[in-house]
């Protein structure tokens, strides 16, 4: 029982009936002295007639002498609460009272009391419209009193009311729960537990109004009409709370979505705030008008709609930082967090919206896993985590109005913030401010500020000519201020004429080429060593770069590079995003590349590109070690060496965290492996492999494979099949992960194709369709050709990959003869390469379509072989193998040993938050539920792991919703059946999976 607070006797009926003093349990004897007692606590302190007693215990079926059994049971219970009373009879709660007895103790410490009390708050909060959190709160602590099922095992009319009273205050209670959750729209299992008890208690209109919502809410609307179809005949008469759901979902009635919740006050257990503003600048100097009209307009936030303010200018006029500002001085308004993205839209190449937002979900707690690849479903579920609360977002350097639109919230509390240098005019709802240059005193007392003002008291003249060389533009400002700073010698005369010397050299006449003049001034006085690291930085396009990386392109140790950046960011010439990294103003990087280009040969500009390239893939192969205890075959597929160490990771999470965070870095590193035929493509196209390794989410699947797109026009290019047979394989292996199966498998033969020509004679096994497990013929015959030359094996292990994928595309299709063939040809190579773990996976597919094929011990063997391999691989892969191993064992007749494993399977990778094989192990278990004709069980497995599905497969998504068609139809629920399985021939057909859509087909032809 839950602590109710008291120190003397507390009770517990929510449950087997029970008593403590203190935390020790009191022994309260027979079932008929337990009884008594459940009487006496049901008076709350009443007095209860002995006649009462006898008929509450023992109904018509009363002892020969019911007074003295009373008494009795009275004198037992006394000397049960011995412990509490001690010697002293004043404090004995059992007393007798003329031909009665009462039990007096406070209501606070006995459960059923404390039930009745929080049922009633909850009932008085939600008559006040108080918000639904507070509600829901006071009903889970309500809950959480319970122990099982009340008065369990208790004889007499008494007990059995009392439990019958008290499950229907619980289901009502739970129905109220489930719709505040409804209302709020914050729970993803929200449909499978509705689901559970709508089926364990039909007929309750409430229960059914919730599944309906919770179904509509998930996007299955005709499934959400199907259930009311399905239970209307059940409904209590009069009932009309379902009808009219049913109407509005049919008008699709925009209140019924989470989205309507965005007024209450959000629960904030699961929320994770994000702080990512930058650091203010502590000189900021002016800006008093345009500041105080932003924070004017961004406090009008929890209005009607949410507030967009624009800020547009030329470039170097000051607007991030400003807007930095302006946000930092009101983000107290905003305790959700604030987000802020620079989405670089004066860059070659800026970030897709897409990439931004996978970014701000994972800042909200979003589990990567379970970010949708598509940018229109990662702003849906953008602004659904945003529904309800108050978070400040900051969009810096937006291109158009196009850039900017996926990135607002839906949440009236929230607020926007852009910066762009051009005017968004197409932003609706948007209120517009131009920044222009600084007014002269402005960038006067700028300047003065981060000279000192008895140096610019000193020179009056030069300060204000200073200032207008600078075209009054506070980047410009900011950076020769800086140089003045750093240098106590300098006259701010002799800047003056070192602008007006720049200015001549480069007929400078509008306002960026006035910023040039300042960058040059800065860095013509720059040492040769800080120049050199100012150019080299420039060369990759990435936003920033951390201090590892930026060392092994400078070539120069980590201490050593710090101190160059950290001169350079006092300079002003770099900017410190956060801790260890660095990043340009556009404007600066433009500047750097100019001098790149003009002082540092092609040579030396190859030499940086692959230095870092080289360190990038060395740090990868170790998260990769780290992440995932890689095979060392697996680290290499085309064997190529790197020269430095790379960074070492303590844990797999680090290790992850690294290389989501340097994924632009490495897609630099490999766009200028692309653009330099000096450069080799082998190892830019290893880089891309351990990112897909290492980052195995599908934020980054689509991008992976865009990389891989171009290493292979590249590497097509220049004649390099090593390289293109990786890029084919990647690109088709990630596509595969999207559901692109015909992209995919088209990708791969390719693939297949180059890694067989570059080999120059068959793979040893690949005409055999024979068994990969050990000892069979096939096995020896690869075992014979293992002194290939170097080239060969590395051309196999692209090949094996290539199978395996290939292989797992023809099962999707239900080719299971050919995926067999393909997975164990993997298999056989993997095991030639002597990679366990690859070798597993492969077992893993071959022993499923081996199956298919009808082929059931060999199937069996080669799945528990692969588990096997698979276990000492870390804890993900031993997952991976005992599902594989239960897919068989489903197959091979032994369901149940085959749901052990399943479940197993399915919690470890809960645990292991891979949400992908969390929602294929959860559907295995609800198929061999089905199979065995335990519906409900079937039903509750698959609406547990469907949300994840929806997110992370769309095959799977199918599958389940083909299972819960099957299971529904198992309870005489055809209309709801009929919706799952349209909704699933949906999802086939759009995948081209065209046998499991005539499956489907089937099985609603036989519901007509």
């Amino acid at each position: 029982m839950a602590d109710m607070g008291g120190s003397g006797l507390r009770f517990g009926l929510l449950g087997p009936l029970r008593a403590w003093y203190g935390e020790r349990e009191l022994e309260l004897g027979r079932p008929q002295q337990r009884a008594v007692l459940a009487v006496l606590l049901g008076a709350a302190g009443r007095t209860v007639a002995t006649a009462v007693l006898v008929e509450g215990v023992w109904g018509g079926a009363a002892p020969a002498d019911p007074r003295k059994a009373v008494q009795v049971a009275v004198s037992r219970l006394r000397v049960a609460f011995r412990p509490y009373t001690g010697d002293d009879p004043q404090r004995m709660p059992l007393v007798r009272v003329g031909d009665g007895y009462a039990l007096r103790v406070p209501e606070a410490e006995v459960d059923a009391a404390v039930w009745d009390a929080l049922l009633a708050e909850a009932g008085r909060l939600r008559d006040a419209d108080a918000p639904p959190q507070e509600v829901r709160e006071v009903l889970r602590g309500a809950r959480r009193l319970w122990a099982g099922e009340p008065l369990a095992g208790l004889p007499g009319p008494h007990a059995e009311s009392v439990r019958a009273r008290l499950a229907e205050q619980r289901i009502s209670a739970k129905e109220t729960q489930l719709e505040l959750d409804a209302e709020l729209g914050d729970r993803t299992d929200l449909t499978a537990e509705a689901a559970a008890l709508a089926l364990e208690h039909p007929g309750r209109a409430r229960l059914t109004a919730v599944l309906m919502r919770a179904l509509y809410q998930a996007g299955r609307k005709t499934e959400a009409l199907a259930v009311y179809e399905d239970a209307r005949a059940s409904l209590p008469p009069g009932e009309h709370g379902p009808a009219a759901l049913q109407l509005r979902i049919l008008r699709e009635d925009a209140t019924l979505l989470p989205a309507a919740a965005a007024t209450a006050e959000p629960a904030a257990e699961s929320w994770q705030a994000p702080e990512q503003l930058p650091s203010g600048l502590p000189d900021f100097t002016g800006r008093a008008e345009e500041a105080e009209a932003l924070l004017d307009r961004l406090a009008t936030a929890g209005g009607r709609a949410v507030v967009v303010s624009a800020l547009d200018g030329m470039g170097g006029v000051g607007k991030t930082t400003l807007a930095v500002h302006v946000a930092r001085r009101i983000r107290g308004r905003f305790p959700d967090g604030q987000l802020f993205a620079d989405l670089r839209g004066a860059d070659r190449t800026p970030p897709d919206p897409g990439t931004v937002l996978a970014g701000f979900l994972r800042a909200l707690g979003v589990a990567p896993a379970e970010i949708p690849p598509d940018t229109r479903e990662r702003s849906a579920l953008y602004r659904s985590a945003l529904a309800g609360r108050r978070v400040l977002v900051v969009l810096d350097n937006a291109a158009t109005p196009g850039h900017v639109e996926p990135l607002l919230p839906g949440s009236a509390g929230c607020a926007v913030l852009i910066t762009s240098r051009h005017r968004l005019a197409g932003l609706s709802g948007a209120h517009q401010l131009r920044l222009d240059v600084l007014p002269p005193e402005q960038a006067l007392e700028l300047l003065t500020r981060i000279v000192g003002a008895e140096r610019a008291a000193a020179e009056p003249g030069a300060a204000e000519e200073i200032v207008r060389a600078c075209g009054l533009l506070p980047l410009a400002v900011r950076i020769v201020a800086s140089r003045l700073a750093a240098d106590p010698s300098l006259t701010l005369a002799a800047l003056a004429e070192g602008l007006r010397q720049e200015h001549r050299l480069a007929e400078l006449s509008d306002g960026e080429r006035t910023v040039e003049a300042s960058f040059a001034l800065s860095y013509h006085r720059l040492d040769a060593e800080l120049a050199r690291a100012f150019r080299l930085l420039a060369l990759p396009d990435a936003p920033d770069i951390p201090l590892p990386c930026a060392a092994a392109l400078l070539d120069r140790p980590e201490a050593g590079t710090a101190e160059l950046l950290e001169t350079l960011v006092d300079l002003n010439l770099l900017h410190s995003p956060r801790f260890g990294r660095y990043g340009f103003h556009d404007l600066v990087r433009a500047y750097a590349r100019g001098r790149l280009a003009a002082e540092d040969g092609a040579a030396e500009r190859t030499a940086a590109a692959d230095r870092l390239t080289d360190f990038c893939l060395a740090t990868a192969r170790n998260a990769d070690r780290a992440a995932r205890k890689a095979d060392p075959v697996e680290l290499s597929l085309l064997g190529v060496p790197v020269h430095r160490p790379g960074r070492a990771f303590a844990d797999g999470s680090e290790a992850v965290r690294w290389m989501r965070e340097q994924a632009e870095v490495h897609a630099a590193a490999i766009a200028l492996s692309c653009a330099d035929p000096d450069l080799p493509l082998d190892r830019a196209a290893e880089l891309a492999d351990r990112m897909g390794a290492v980052l195995s989410e599908r934020t980054q699947t689509t991008v992976i494979a865009d990389l891989a797109e171009q290493l292979a026009r590249e590497a097509a290019e220049r004649g390099d099949h090593g390289a293109l047979a990786l890029a084919r394989y990647l690109r088709g292996a990630n596509l595969w992960h999207v559901n692109r199966y015909a992209e995919s498998e088209a990708e791969i033969r390719r693939a297949v194709e180059l890694c067989s020509s570059a080999a120059g004679s068959p793979v040893p096994g690949s005409s055999a369709a024979g068994s990969p497990v050990p000892g069979s013929s096939v096995a020896g015959s690869a075992a014979a050709g293992s002194g290939a030359a170097p080239s060969a094996a590395q051309t196999e292990r692209v090949l094996a990959k290539a199978l395996l994928t290939l292989g797992g595309n023809a099962r999707i299709h239900g080719r299971y003869a050919e995926a067999a063939e393909h997975a164990g040809r993997a298999a056989q190579l993997f095991r030639r390469l002597g990679a366990e773990r690859s070798e597993g996976s492969a077992l893993g597919e071959f022993a499923f379509s081996c199956a298919q094929t009808g082929r059931l011990t060999e199937a069996r063997a080669a799945a528990e072989r692969g588990a096997l391999l698979m276990s000492g691989s870390g804890p993900v892969s031993a997952a991976t193998g005992r599902y594989y191993l239960a897919r068989v064992l489903r197959l091979c007749g032994d369901p149940e040993t085959a749901l052990a494993h399943a479940a197993g399977a399915r919690a470890e990778f809960a645990t292991l938050q891979v949400t992908v094989f969390e929602a294929a192990a959860g559907d295995l278990a609800a198929r061999i539920h089905a199979e065995a004709g335990r519906w409900l069980l079937a039903v509750d497995a698959a609406e547990a792991v469907l949300p994840l599905a929806r997110r992370t497969s769309a095959a799977l998504e199918a599958a389940l919703l083909r299972t819960l068609g099957t299971a529904l139809t198992g309870l005489g629920r055809p209309r709801q059946a009929r919706a799952c399985l349209a909704d699933g021939l949906e999802v086939y057909g759009r995948l081209g999976l065209d046998e499991d859509a005539a499956q489907v087909r089937e099985l609603l032809a036989a519901l007509e």
